[in-house]
């Protein structure tokens, strides 16, 4: 567990917006067969892909940094350089430190968070755990500050060992409760983030060299005379769009009730469409303020629950490469311990992102027997990211 030097806080919203047990590693020559001090490797993971998709799209200067020796990859992670611990290849175990500094910022949002110096942890049993130096500033709460606090489980296989250097590859990795609140609690604790992919060895980390640019393929020949057939190249240039959301409608009219009753309707159907071209996944979330009348009264947000619903938006188009658009409602949520805190409305994973998705729900609000008569109102807003 991190140590922390702030108060724990409430999330700011939640979401605004693990295979096979390893017993043993790989065999190794005698020379590798107890533990080694790490000289070079690095770490590669990105947190979460939505969640840098969002804060990228705030007022931050920039929205996302990095420094201390981290260097941001071109599919957007995070590579942060070796800069010390030790493994055992033999026995299956590791604890490698490594260096470099993220900060994103989204002073619209009122949150910057920043993260420093992860530690990679492989028990050797297939679980390890992802840890990290977690600074919290956000706007209406006290400054966090946690030492090496435990971010993320790890699910970890066997590495390849390539002359005594060992490469964990695509790690499957889960927010932890203590990740949660670091990260201002925008995703619960048993979110699936970034696959984490770390290096190590006993010898300094060289620069790689520059890769030769490939060669310009040949063009095609040209058909001999008398041929009774011809070939074209077509190309095409697909830039990446934006992950968009529209509404149906504005407004919402729930059916009439006397207190002591459930006033019902339906939220106006949401489309999520995400042009990205990354599948890098996405999370549509909503919360709803107290409602009030004119007279006076109120009813609290809380009494306002929902059945979401989602489907795939099918378009008659072959999937590119044979990639599946999967979406996935939120859970029901009864009124009483309902929207006035943050809920999900519905969600498609890392890989399975791609394309549009129609989302809905149910709306039944509870009406205290202790409501006057009045017509009340509130504004629901969601939030994808």
């Amino acid at each position: 567990m991190g140590t922390s030097h702030g108060p724990r806080r409430a999330a700011l919203w939640a979401g605004a917006i693990a295979v096979g047990a390893a017993t043993a590693l790989f065999g190794l020559t005698p020379a590798q067969a107890a533990s080694v001090t790490v000289a070079g490797g690095s770490l590669d993971w990105g947190f979460k892909a939505s969640f840098r998709t969002y804060v990228s799209y705030g007022n931050g200067n920039p929205p996302i940094a990095v420094s201390d020796g981290a260097t941001k990859n071109t599919d957007g992670t995070f590579d942060f350089p070796a800069t010390g611990g030790t493994y055992d290849a033999a026995a299956g175990t590791a604890s490698v430190n490594y260096g470099g500094t993220v900060v994103f910022s989204y002073p619209a949002h009122g949150f910057e968070i920043t993260l420093a110096n992860p530690t990679l942890i492989v028990d050797g049993d297939g679980q390890g755990s992802l840890k990290a130096d977690v600074d919290l500033v956000a706007t209406g709460a006290e400054e966090q500050h946690l030492d090496q606090a435990e971010i993320a489980t790890v699910a970890t296989t066997a590495p390849t060992v390539t002359d005594g250097a060992v490469t964990f590859s695509a790690l499957a990795s889960t927010l932890t409760a203590e990740g949660a609140s670091a990260f201002a609690g925008f995703y619960t604790a048993g979110t699936a983030l970034d696959p984490v992919t770390a290096t190590a060895s006993t010898s300094a980390t060289t620069t790689p060299e520059e890769p030769t640019d490939p060669e310009d393929p040949a063009d095609p020949e040209e058909p001999a005379t008398g041929d009774t057939s011809a070939a074209q190249t077509i190309t095409a240039a697909v830039a990446g769009g934006a992950l968009t959301l529209t509404s149906a409608g504005s407004a919402v009219s729930l059916s009439a009730a006397t207190p002591g009753q459930t006033a019902t309707g339906s939220l106006n159907a949401v489309t999520v469409s995400d042009l990205r071209g990354t599948n890098s996944g996405w999370d549509l979330v909503g919360q709803v303020t107290d409602f009030t009348a004119t007279g006076g009264g109120s009813i609290p947000a809380a009494n306002l629950g929902w059945t979401p619903s989602a489907a795939v938006a099918s378009t008659g188009l072959v999937s590119a490469g044979g990639v599946k658009n999967v979406v996935a409602a939120g859970d029901t949520v009864a009124p009483g311990t309902g929207l006035g805190s943050s809920r999900t409305l519905c969600t498609a994973d890392t890989g399975s992102s791609l394309g549009s998705a129609t989302c809905g729900a149910a709306l039944s609000l509870g009406i205290p027997e202790s409501s006057a008569a009045g017509e009340y109102s509130a504004v629901l807003t969601l939030t994808l990211s």
